[in-house]
């Protein structure tokens, strides 16, 4: 019954086989196989300064200014780093430790910085005894130098220079993969270990071919070849042959529209086998998973032939189909266009990003760089600092006081850099100003966030280290008069204490400022991916960077330090992973992409547990439910919360509570929890019995439900329905992404304008459905057509 449509299936293919065009895209793809095939990759100890490794350059600026005109200095370790450097870059950094505004590049300084990588002379053991060692630094220095190999040497040189000037470099893998093609090293190099070498391949490189060869070139191309199999079949003496088979008219057009498909699986094959097996070979990234890219393709192009039949059937024309095929083409593209838009500048930058609760009020900032506040009045998000997509400015999420009160700031200019222009100053806002922001104090240069500390104390966290000041303190800045007193060490060592010329040097070097006191000891290598945890009351501080766990205590006995390193202890993994941290009294949470969750003792940071989590789930946030409680949500990167809890042993629930989570806090004061969803809608929950199930957040006590713009509301009921009519072929690369890499979600650095990453994730059912019920209308039409109409 089915040999005879295999006929006609068959019958297409031969008749797509005799296509010039299906020779020359076969000879086309194998050149570019063959072009690939020489592809190779080779790994080297991480050696060389980049200006992408710089998180702190105007920090670096100033301590080799400093230590070059600061007699104090002189035998230090960073001013041996600055005698070495270039004339160039020493007279440069002279101007700038006399006062003078010099610009200097920071490729010159990555230049000269990389001079001294083949050369030992200006390293002293005494002078980097007080520096930080971590693993693999003391590894390297407990064998002898000339026994290194010329890779672990320069290697070595950059691990003792990134010791003598902390919070300057991000953390990077300690093995770079260096491409090659027919044996020779291409000039560029790649940061990263294998794992995140293989994890580029899978989510960036393999499906962006995928999108551009497949998506476009092979898909036209094979419109262009298919284009005429049914007006052919149209044709007179065809049509009447054919159907004098046992066929019916319907089961004829359908093996006709599957014949073109076999056709172009058959092209698509090629590619997508050719790419694996250079991936495999070549780069020995074997990912079985990209094989799926094939009925992917095939899929997406059934979308456009089936357009493609159906105008072929009603106007029996090639030329006119493949016409009116790439019309559609433009009409999906142009609604795709419309849709980012909407996705980017009108619901992406409202999304609330951090929230924080005083009294009944709630204030969050959004991604676009606005502060918004919750008004009941009206139900609606009010501006406080204007969300703007275009925005180049960046605010700090806010701090909840007592009565109704926030503390935030506007980073000018702060969106990827973070020094912004012009000063940082912290803000009050309260309904008592109509919540018109009122300056305090100037924060240090590069602050990133800020944290309550206890109920009296609060912690800037800059590029560079923590500084504390007092909630008084920042009332006076305000011109609030209180009777609490200033507490004796805050407000000490700050830069308007010091010289002219010096203090300029410590605020370019992120030094705190009036009313504000530095409080990171040297011991600590503050560098990101950082996070930084406080305990509620303010006995402690934890603090995860470049590979390491810190717990800091208060030590009121030091001037120059009021607080000091308790505990510390070496993670295990990449230590460029982004981190993720909650802790309370008892336990820490620790996360990484690609990394089991680690639960750490408080106290001793000795390790209690470790649980497994799915590869592909990426954290994004942490926060724990009580300092007594043993329970921690875990907010992950597709959109959905897990709880962390310990019973008989510490476990990992299912997802529970809202899906399309945008952020999550919990507040200590009401022992409530706050999740903030779909864009801006928020879900408070009352965590009254700490002896709950593990399995859910508790009470829900409040719902926000603010009312849409009117651009949301095109958004909802124009342009969402209308993506979901016209197939969004575009959105199968997403899909693509997704398959190929086994995750739902990308994380992408932000420039050192904060801990947490922009993370974007993948449309992978919606196109999929779209596509798939285009598929369906169309062939039904044709076949309606096809049965009713006399050829």
């Amino acid at each position: 019954m089915l040999k005879p449509y295999a006929a006609v299936v068959l019958d297409s293919f031969h008749a797509a086989f005799a296509s010039r065009i299906l020779w020359i895209a076969f000879l086309a793809i194998w050149l570019l196989l063959a072009c690939l095939s020489p592809i190779g990759f080779r790994e080297d100890f991480t050696t060389s300064f980049r200006i992408r490794d710089f998180e702190n350059g105007t920090r670096l600026k100033a301590m080799l200014a400093g230590s070059l005109v600061d007699p104090a200095q002189k035998d230090s370790a960073v001013a041996r780093i600055a005698n070495a450097t270039s004339d160039e870059l020493k007279r440069q950094l002279e101007r700038v430790g006399q006062g003078d505004e010099v610009r200097i590049h920071l490729q010159l300084i990555a230049d000269s910085l990389n001079e001294l990588l083949d050369r030992n002379d200006w390293y002293d053991e005494e002078a980097w005894k007080g520096t930080t060692r971590l693993r693999e630094r003391r590894e390297l220095e407990e064998r002898d130098f000339g026994a290194l190999t010329e890779s672990e040497q320069r290697r070595l040189s950059r691990l003792r220079i990134e010791a003598v000037v902390p919070g300057v470099f991000k953390s990077r893998a300690s093995r770079s993969i260096l491409l090659t093609y027919a044996g020779m090293d291409f000039p560029a190099t790649f940061a990263i270990d294998k794992t995140q070498f293989t994890t580029l391949i899978n989510q960036w490189v393999v499906p962006t071919i995928i999108n551009w060869l497949l998506g476009f070139i092979v898909i036209f191309l094979g419109i262009l070849v298919t284009a005429s199999i049914v007006p052919d079949m149209l044709e007179p003496g065809s049509l009447h042959l054919l159907l004098s088979k046992p066929v019916s008219r319907t089961g004829l057009l359908l093996a006709k529209f599957f014949g073109g498909c076999v056709f172009v699986f058959l092209c698509v094959s090629q590619l997508v086998i050719g790419l694996w097996l250079i991936a495999g070979l070549r780069l020995e990234v074997w990912n079985a998973r990209m094989l799926w890219c094939i009925p992917v393709c095939v899929f997406l192009f059934a979308v456009f032939y089936s357009v493609s039949v159906v105008s072929g059937l009603r106007w029996r024309s090639p030329i006119l189909a493949i016409g009116l095929t790439c019309m559609f083409g433009a009409v999906c593209l142009v609604v795709g266009i419309i849709g980012g838009l909407f996705d980017n500048l009108v619901s992406g930058p409202t999304k609330i990003r951090d929230l924080a609760r005083s009294g009944e009020t709630l204030m969050g900032s959004t991604e676009g760089g606005g502060l918004v506040r919750f008004d009941e009045a009206t139900n609606r998000w009010v501006d406080v600092f204007e969300t703007d997509a275009f925005s180049g400015d960046r605010v700090l999420p806010p701090v909840a006081l007592a009565n109704g009160e926030f503390l935030a700031a506007q980073v000018r200019g702060g969106r990827f850099n973070p020094f912004g222009s012009g000063s940082l100053d912290l803000v009050l806002l309260s309904q008592v100003n109509n919540w018109e922001p009122v300056p305090t104090l100037r924060l240090p240069t590069a602050t990133i966030g800020i944290e309550r500390v206890a109920s009296d104390r609060l912690m800037a966290v800059n590029a560079s280290g923590l500084a504390l000041t007092s909630i008084t303190e920042v009332r006076n800045a305000a011109g609030e008069a209180v009777d609490d007193a200033l507490s004796d060490n805050v407000g000490e060592g700050t830069t308007d204490d010091l010289p002219g010329w010096i203090a300029k040097l410590s605020g370019m070097m992120g030094g705190a400022t009036s009313g504000f006191q530095a409080i990171l000891p040297s011991a600590v290598l503050f560098a990101p991916p950082r996070r930084v945890v406080t305990a509620s009351d303010g006995s402690a501080i934890w603090i995860a960077s470049s590979g390491r766990l810190y717990r800091l205590v208060p030590n009121r006995g030091e001037k120059d330090a009021i607080w000091k390193v308790d505990k510390e202890v070496e993670l295990e993994g990449e230590a460029s992973e982004t981190i993720v941290m909650a802790a309370n009294a008892r336990d820490i949470l620790v996360a990484r992409a690609k990394e089991p969750l680690r639960i750490f003792d408080a106290v001793t940071l000795e390790l209690r547990a470790t649980i497994a989590i799915d590869s592909g789930l990426v954290p994004i946030r942490a926060v724990s439910l009580g300092e007594q409680a043993k329970k921690f949500v875990l907010l992950s990167g597709d959109a959905c919360c897990r709880i962390v809890s310990a019973n008989d042993g510490w476990e990992l629930s299912e997802p529970t509570g809202p899906t399309e989570v945008e952020s999550i806090e919990f507040d200590n004061e009401s022992q409530h929890l706050y999740v903030v969803h779909h864009v801006d809608q928020v879900d408070e929950f009352e965590l009254n019995d700490q002896s709950s199930a593990a399995t859910t957040f508790g009470k829900n006590v409040r719902k926000v439900r603010p009312s849409l713009s009117k651009w949301r509301l095109v958004e909802r009921y124009v342009i969402s329905p209308l993506r979901m009519v016209i197939p969004q072929t575009g959105e199968l690369g997403e899909t693509v992404a997704a398959i190929v890499s086994g995750e739902s979600t990308v994380s992408i650095d932000q420039g050192g304008t904060g801990d947490e990453p922009q993370i974007i994730r993948y449309r992978i059912l919606r196109p999929v459905v779209s596509c798939a019920g285009f598929i369906v209308v169309m062939l039904t039409i044709g076949c309606v057509y096809f049965s009713t109409r006399d050829f």
